[in-house]
């Protein structure tokens, strides 16, 4: 925080020696053992926390002949400290799992028949036990679509059955698929049996799409149809597979899938079994030359793992993977750690690197020399055993560990700025802060809406700090002290384990009783629905993982009204699923209120015979002691009292 640091670029940030000097005096209360404690001699530890009280305007210690004491303001500042520490420590311990491949987010564009197995499910479940940090999110592409997504940067990685087809891009076989199964409009007299010659589809024109007409793909494919007979005559259409696949719903002719793609065929269209005809094709998992992300690296090895199991299984012994990154320095940070040396001034001159995109040009905007500052980030990381900085002649980039401190630094940074105007607050008497967790639906938005208004009417010395996130995060965010107070989903299932820690109120009723679905899908003009009429529709939500117990309960209230939802993939977060409902890809259930107030893109319609209770709780230390706490958590009790449910009328 001081200023006599030279050329560091300190520039007022909280330094974190002071920290660890004034933590160990609050915890032993003593100038002479807490000088042992931080290995620092007693005459300069003195001189730091002096230095530091008159810094911040606040004393810290009341000192008598026995040892000191604890201020009110030196209390809240210890508390504080405590936390910013964990905090940092945190960040840290997420940058060394990114740069492990431990934990990120990868985007997997799959098309098809990779979906209809179930391979991207496979490898999430796989992922989920060992690595519970690492997200992926799948994506619903055919070709040429698959590998342009994968160049630009909208997915990490493809599985799909062609080579790519673009420069940039690698590929290693997982698995082979066998295409012996026509798809034929479910209207036409074929439809009704189980197998089929390619002289009795004679009538019908083979629908190919053109775009996905790779010579060394396709080869293989009208080799095989050649010689086994083909009479039909061929339709060449513009654009992906779904092209085609829409054209044989409208009866305009036939196409061949895999036996995969046909365990869930395209709306509108009846399988048949082709005899005589089986052409072996290969599935592939396609990623950008030079990857660099440990994450991507990660869900890479674990897809060949998993497809190793398959029976029919194309992986090769010595599958080339993107290279494991270098880590610099020659031991590992402890978990839970802060090594002496990190400071606050250096995750501020990483981001301002990664902003400036030189370090030359951040040494400028931090007012510090360019071999200063160099020096000080290659000590990070050093220090923290982790590339956080790929270098080269035109500049620096951040590495997926360097991006993971990054982000975390402007919170570490505002919580400092935050411990000063506890510290002062707590000298006069005042301490107003409550930081809330929400999950970010239109209810709690509503509910959030009058919390604020009244506090702000009733206690316009606190300060609430709002933060989205997820209901299952919101607990281990209560016992680690993140949050003060959270807004979470109350789950309709019975006998779930309560933490001891927490109390859960509930106010405020809502209940899960509509279908969400795409605006412009026909089934959105309905005024109610039979749950059955959604069986064809792709069914999209959250992971099992998430709560097993409503993910159960859910399926069950179901079956019970006839529907086995069509589940191809399941996805991070109800924001993710309503807005792949608004694009078009499927239907989620929807809350009650959103009949008056649906996702962007969609529409509510109520289902016939579907209600499961559901609503808002108020998640809560227990045994909370702060009066701000106290006093919004008594606002939210009141602002949330359950109010009878009407449904709005439908134009």
């Amino acid at each position: 925080m001081r200023g006599a640091h030279g050329d560091t670029g300190g520039g007022g940030l909280m330094d974190i020696r002071d920290l660890r000097c004034f933590g160990a005096v609050a915890e032993t209360l003593s100038m002479s053992r807490a000088a042992r404690e931080a290995r620092v001699a007693q005459p300069a530890l003195s001189r730091r926390i002096r230095a530091l009280e008159s810094e911040l305007g606040v004393a810290l210690l009341s000192r008598h002949p026995k040892g000191v004491r604890l201020t009110p303001a030196g209390a809240a500042f210890a508390d504080g400290s405590r936390q910013l520490l964990r905090d940092l420590a945190g960040a840290l311990d997420r940058a060394d799992t990114t740069a492990a491949g431990q934990r990120g987010r990868v985007v997997v564009a799959a098309t098809r028949p990779a979906v209809a197995r179930g391979f991207p499910t496979e490898v999430q479940e796989s992922l989920r036990d060992d690595h519970p940090e690492v997200t992926v999110v799948v994506q619903d592409w055919e070709p040429p679509g698959v590998w342009d997504a994968v160049a630009d940067g909208r997915a990490d990685a493809a599985v799909c059955m062609e080579n790519p087809s673009l420069p940039g891009l690698v590929a290693e076989p997982l698995w082979g698929e066998t295409l012996d199964r026509a798809i034929v409009p479910r209207d036409h007299p074929l439809a009704a049996r189980s197998t089929v010659s390619l002289r009795e589809l004679a009538s019908l024109p083979l629908v190919v799409s053109r775009t996905t007409v790779d010579p060394d793909a396709i080869a293989p494919v009208a080799g095989t149809l050649q010689r086994a007979g083909l009479q039909s005559p061929v339709l060449m259409l513009l654009g992906d597979l779904r092209g085609a696949h829409l054209a044989v719903a409208a009866g305009r002719g036939w196409t061949l899938v895999s036996r995969s793609r046909a365990q869930s065929p395209p709306q509108g269209t009846a399988v048949l079994i082709v005899k005589g005809i089986a052409v072996a094709v290969g599935m592939k998992v396609v990623w950008r030359e030079g990857e660099r992300r440990p994450v991507v690296r990660t869900v890479l090895q674990r897809m060949l793992e998993v497809a190793r199991s398959y029976p029919e299984t194309q992986v090769r012994a010595a599958a080339a993977l993107p290279p494991p990154p270098p880590r610099p320095g020659r031991a590992r940070r402890l978990s839970g750690t802060v090594p002496p040396g990190v400071e606050l001034r250096h995750l501020r001159a990483l981001v301002t690197v990664a902003a400036a995109r030189t370090i030359g040009q951040a040494a400028a905007r931090l007012g510090i020399r360019q071999p200063t500052l160099s020096r000080q980030l290659s000590e990070l990381e050093h220090t923290l055993g982790v590339t956080l900085l790929e270098r080269s002649p035109r500049g620096a980039a951040l590495t997926a560990a360097g991006a993971s401190l990054a982000g975390d630094t402007p919170d570490l940074l505002a919580a400092a700025q935050r411990l000063v105007r506890e510290a002062t607050r707590a000298k006069r008497g005042i301490e107003g802060l409550c930081v809330i967790g929400t999950v970010a639906t239109g209810a709690s938005s509503a509910l959030l809406l009058r919390v604020t208004e009244r506090c702000g009417a009733r206690h316009p010395e606190i300060e609430m700090l709002i933060k989205e996130m997820a209901t299952p995060e919101q607990r281990a965010a209560l016992v680690h002290a993140d949050i003060d107070l959270g807004l979470a989903h109350a789950f309709p299932t019975t006998g779930r384990a309560r933490a001891g820690a927490i109390v859960a109120t509930r106010v405020q009723a809502d209940r899960l009783d509509t279908a969400l679905l795409p605006s412009s899908h026909p089934l959105a003009a309905r005024r109610r629905l039979d749950a059955r009429k959604l069986a064809e529709v792709p069914f999209l939500f959250m992971d099992r993982s998430f709560h097993p117990g409503f993910y159960a309960r859910l399926h069950a209230v179901f079956a019970r009204l006839g529907l086995r939802p069509r589940v191809e993939a399941t996805y991070d977060g109800l924001s993710t699923v309503w807005t792949l409902v608004a694009q078009g890809k499927g239907w989620t259930v929807g809350f009650h209120s959103h009949l008056a107030r649906p996702p962007a893109g969609t529409v509510a319609v109520p289902i016939a015979g579907f209600s499961l209770l559901f609503g808002l709780e108020l998640l809560s230390r227990r045994g909370e002691s702060s009066p701000p706490v106290l006093a919004v958590a008594k606002v939210f009790r009141e602002a949330g009292q359950p109010r009878r449910q009407t449904t709005p009328r439908r134009a």
